[in-house]
């Protein structure tokens, strides 16, 4: 895998989780403003489609990678997945526990890959090394 391409799975996570941010925090204040906005702020099936397009993407970047091997960012991953799993709609008794989850969880996924972006970039012979293993 040449050094560009090795780029694409952790930008591809990047922009899923950065998606998942935009429709917790950016959602809602667009609400005002497009009311299309707003049914899609509260649509359920939106988080589920996040959350499966989401964790196995950031799973697949991470492996194919070799980033899973270094401690933190697997911690973050899966802070990153526990969050998003928890901010699901599962009835919490206040929107803004979901919204805190589901941003939490997207931040985490997200710091997930620039650490490893930035893991590979000072280390590019060990991670390759690792993505081969």
């Amino acid at each position: 895998m040449s050094v560009s391409s090795s780029r694409v799975p952790d930008a591809v996570a990047v922009g899923i989780s950065g998606l998942c941010l935009v429709h917790c925090l950016a959602l809602p204040a667009l609400a005002a403003v497009v009311p299309l906005f707003g049914a899609l702020s509260h649509a359920e099936w939106v988080h589920i489609l996040f959350f499966c397009a989401a964790a196995p993407v950031s799973a697949l970047a991470l492996r194919t990678t070799g980033g899973w091997r270094h401690p933190g960012v697997r911690a973050l991953f899966l802070l990153g997945v526990a969050g998003l799993a928890a901010g699901l709609p599962w009835g919490w008794p206040a929107e803004w526990i979901e919204v805190a989850l589901t941003s939490l969880g997207g931040a985490a996924l997200v710091a997930a890959h620039l650490l490893n972006l930035r893991l590979r970039a000072l280390h590019p012979a060990s991670v390759a090394m690792a993505a081969e293993n």
